[in-house]
């Protein structure tokens, strides 16, 4: 009785908040929403039946912790996040972390990706917060499948992977096209949260009423075939301003750090790792930046690659292979970006690797000569070899170079 009152309040009197409510970062203070904003809007009322029926809608105050609120759908959509249906997958959805000037603003750069036809079409939904400056801040761009286009994803051994590592693959390729502005491409692809466009606390824009694409369509206009490492790299090196090479540089420091923290909190038992990964990765986030200050990295441009590091490896921890060897993916990014075919690619990541290990062997035949001199011993070719343990080749033509250096 008490949920029917609730709806039929919220049906002839509007939305109503009374008092202070913290949500996305920022308090709100009272305000009144009347009416129910997929009435009259053929987008969000598709978007309305997207999202599970009854008591098995999961929703929340906060990105991290959603849950079924209620059994009333109508109370549902007006909570600030909200999860779609997880089986049949419709919503394509790309975070931003930009901030535009205005939500007219944000509309304008994503239809100069259309017009220079980097993305298909115009995102179906638009939804971010509406600072009170008037800047649009860190939306949500989401796309929807045709009606009975969605993507069936389930442990059913008749269910297809094909269909899902395409929507996977899409949403990456969408992110990669958008990372000017702001693009976040370590965000999760297929949990279907997102911020919930038919609630009250955000401004929401519905910009495309009229083109459906398929997946398959959308894949021939993004690039589908580039991974998630390599696209954070990017995006750190473009919303940093530091450029490839020095943000990969800074990249891989941060990574190597990141990984060493988030294994010793496993094993540790830390309390961090018990709570939710989006507060994991703001544990990880202030000590990988406690850690970059302290390496000489604490300018603000830092901090873009310092968070897009922590989002990442966060989103994508695996305790089970934190004892194993990790591979990492786009290290030269810098060395081969812009390289078209696979033997370009090849035979600079064959240079670079060269030039890496002259660099360590020759590190080693200084360290081996200085324990030599140190131990009073007398210095040959041959000695020298023994001690860094390489051939009396490598030693004989690298002599002059470490005999100088010392």
């Amino acid at each position: 009785m008490e949920q029917r009152e609730l709806v039929r309040e919220r049906l002839t009197q509007g939305y109503v908040q009374r008092g202070m409510r913290r949500v996305g970062g920022r308090w709100r203070s009272d305000f009144q929403e009347s009416g129910l904003r997929s009435e009259d809007n053929v987008v969000l009322k598709y978007f309305v039946t997207l999202v599970p029926k009854g008591g098995k809608a999961r929703a929340s105050w906060d990105k991290a912790h959603l849950e079924v609120q209620c059994p009333q759908k109508i109370l549902t959509l007006d909570y600030p996040y909200i999860e779609l249906n997880r089986e049949f997958m419709a919503a394509l959805r790309v975070d931003c972390d930009g901030v535009f000037l205005t939500p007219a603003a944000c509309l304008a750069a994503l239809t100069e990706y259309v017009r220079n036809c980097l993305i298909p079409c115009l995102p179906h939904i638009i939804v971010g917060d509406l600072l009170e400056d008037g800047r649009y801040s860190r939306p949500h761009f989401i796309w929807l499948l045709p009606q009975g286009s969605a993507v069936w994803r389930s442990d059913d051994k008749r269910c297809r992977q094909k269909p899902i590592q395409l929507f996977d693959a899409v949403a990456r390729g969408l992110a990669a096209a958008l990372l000017a502005i702001g693009a976040d491409p370590a965000a999760p692809t297929m949990t279907g949260r997102m911020k919930c466009p038919t609630s009250p606390y955000w401004h929401t824009l519905t910009p495309n009423g009229d083109i459906w694409p398929t997946l398959s369509e959308y894949a021939d206009y993004v690039d589908t075939s580039v991974g998630r490492a390599v696209l954070v790299r990017r995006a750190a090196a473009a919303q940093s301003g530091l450029g490839l090479t020095a943000s990969n540089a800074i990249f891989d420091a941060l990574r190597t750090e990141g990984r060493r923290l988030l294994a010793e909190w496993h094993f540790g038992a830390d309390a961090r790792m018990h709570g939710s990964r989006a507060a994991l990765a703001d544990q990880l986030h202030e000590a990988l930046a406690d850690y970059a200050d302290k390496s000489g990295h604490a300018d603000e441009s830092v901090s873009y690659v310092t968070a897009k590091v922590a989002d990442y490896l966060v989103a994508h921890f695996d305790p089970a292979k934190l004892e194993g060897k990790a591979v990492n993916r786009g290290r030269i990014l810098d060395v081969v970006d812009g390289l078209k075919t696979v033997t370009e690619r090849q035979a600079a990541g064959g240079r670079y690797s060269g030039k890496a290990k002259g660099a360590s062997t020759l590190q080693r035949l200084r360290e081996a000569h200085q324990r030599l001199v140190a131990s009073g011993k007398v210095v040959t070719r041959a000695a020298l070899a023994a001690e860094a343990d390489v051939s009396v080749r490598t030693a004989t033509a690298r002599w002059d170079e470490v005999v100088q250096s010392q």
